[in-house]
């Protein structure tokens, strides 16, 4: 028996005085055309093929007589990989992670699976009869290489695939990079075993020239109408996310580069910040912040960090406090204070109006 490609060598001895001379040929057919070679009595076919196969006939002969001898060669299809795992795999801690090795040749191969260095598999990995290896609950000590190995009657082949030390998906970012492009719903624990519990969030994989933007909805995040509260800040509206705490969420912020949150206020003879603080957000950790969206300094809004507010005296739109519908908004970018917990305003009623619109949080990048 041989495979395809192969080299084989039949050997015919014979003895005799005087020495007999040895000959071969093929049985209804002829000898493998410029690759067949006999030395020492030897039939040497190089690379064979299936049409190679048949029955082959060695002829010992002297002056005295000759003997005959025949051997059938059989040659199968090369074992090799219908299926062969990827060289590389970064996974992320706790996921279950498949490794699929399949072998094909016209005699039925083995698979096996066997960690290089170690004499048994890691804790909690399994080999299924179909070639696949799973790692279940991945940890630090799936880490390693593991070579699946091929055999059958012929031949054995091999092929290994490096499992690199598990990553933790703390951020959509994080799951960008070592998971999936695909946007949808992800688990992630952004400050690992032992913190806050992980959380459903869902991954924008195509946001931010796709760098795999973390979005987490809320309960507010409608236009809203605020009127008949004439006084400072007595309208209250309390933020309540979905699915996180806020202590899950200060921990997705210190693990992310950046985080933003999109706020607007649209006013018709309401202020903001004219006359004494009369709306404001308040930050996770319970803190008045008195600057809108856009900017960063107390009492200012977007156009007053860019000196382009309807009214020079002030920071605001909205404190030109007329009754021309007007608007100011932008984005909130500080990590440390995001997201926000409560909006509060005032100074709307009678013909006196607000809107309120607050985005999705949305934090991407690695710090």
């Amino acid at each position: 028996m041989a495979e395809e490609k192969q080299n084989v060598t039949i050997a015919c001895n014979a003895t005799g005085k005087p020495h007999p001379s040895i000959t071969w040929s093929k049985a209804f057919s002829s000898l493998p055309k410029d690759k067949a070679v006999v030395k020492n009595g030897a039939l040497t076919i190089y690379n064979v093929a299936k049409n190679d196969g048949g029955i082959y006939m060695c002829k010992a002969e002297n002056i005295l007589g000759r003997a005959t001898d025949t051997v059938q060669l059989v040659v199968f299809s090369p074992l090799q990989f219908e299926i062969r795992p990827p060289q590389e795999i970064t996974p992320f801690v706790g996921s279950n992670v498949r490794v699929t090795c399949l072998a094909e040749s016209d005699l039925r191969p083995t698979i096996t699976w066997e960690k290089e260095g170690k004499l048994s598999l890691s804790v909690d990995t399994y080999f299924f009869p179909n070639g696949t290896l799973l790692f279940q609950d991945i940890k630090k000590i799936h880490e390693g290489s593991y070579i699946c190995r091929a055999t059958n009657a012929l031949s054995m082949i091999e092929t290994k695939v490096k499992i690199n030390s598990p990553v933790k998906v703390t951020s959509c970012s994080v799951a960008k990079k070592y998971v999936s492009s695909v946007s949808g719903n992800y688990v992630i624990d952004p400050d690992g075993v032992g913190g806050q519990a992980p959380f459903t969030v869902f991954c924008d994989m195509s946001d931010k020239s796709g760098v795999g933007v973390t979005v987490i909805s809320h309960d507010s995040e409608s236009r809203t109408h605020v009127n008949r509260y004439g006084g400072k800040s007595t309208y209250s509206r309390d933020i309540h996310y979905t699915g996180a705490s806020l202590s899950q969420l200060a921990s997705l912020t210190r693990v992310s580069k950046n985080c933003e949150q999109f706020i607007k206020y649209e006013c018709h003879g309401s202020r903001i910040f004219r006359y004494g603080q009369t709306a404001w957000w308040v930050s996770r950790d319970s803190t008045k912040m008195t600057y809108w969206g856009g900017a960063s300094i107390n009492g200012k809004c977007a156009c007053g960090m860019t000196n382009s507010c309807v009214d020079s005296r002030f920071g605001c739109n909205c404190d030109k406090n007329d009754y021309v519908w007007r608007e100011d908004s932008g984005l909130l970018t500080d990590k440390t204070k995001l997201p926000v917990k409560q909006l509060r305003f005032g100074d709307v009623s009678g013909k006196e109006h607000g809107y309120h619109t607050l985005g999705k949080l949305k934090c991407y990048g690695t710090a």
